[in-house]
């Protein structure tokens, strides 16, 4: 008996470490998605400048187009968020129902 919980009990926290482990991957694979996508200033740029409100200009553009890239980030790593915790509750409420059926 107690041999057989000792296993339920490790098979269910390496399920719940594999499911865990999928938000983990999908928001790093996001993060490298997202700082590979910013737009900076490159030095060849500087030099075509004739004008400090050219580089001015040029900052605010980068900074309104980083920001809009920011914002889809912040919406696409809450919803890895939203969905996973869906998952995770669906789960323990599925759990907590058959174990009190069990009873």
């Amino acid at each position: 008996m107690s041999q057989h919980y000792n296993q339920n009990y490790f098979e269910n926290w390496s399920d719940m470490a594999k499911k865990l482990q999928e938000p983990i991957q999908e928001l790093t694979e996001l993060n490298v998605k997202t700082i590979q996508g910013l737009t900076y200033l490159k030095p060849e740029e500087l030099t075509k400048l004739k004008k400090p409100e050219e580089l001015f200009e040029k900052q605010i553009n980068l900074a309104v187009e980083n920001g809009h890239k920011a914002l889809d980030y912040m919406q696409k790593s809450l919803q890895i968020i939203e969905k996973a915790l869906l998952s995770f509750a669906q789960e323990v409420k599925t759990k907590a129902s058959s174990a009190t059926d069990k009873k």
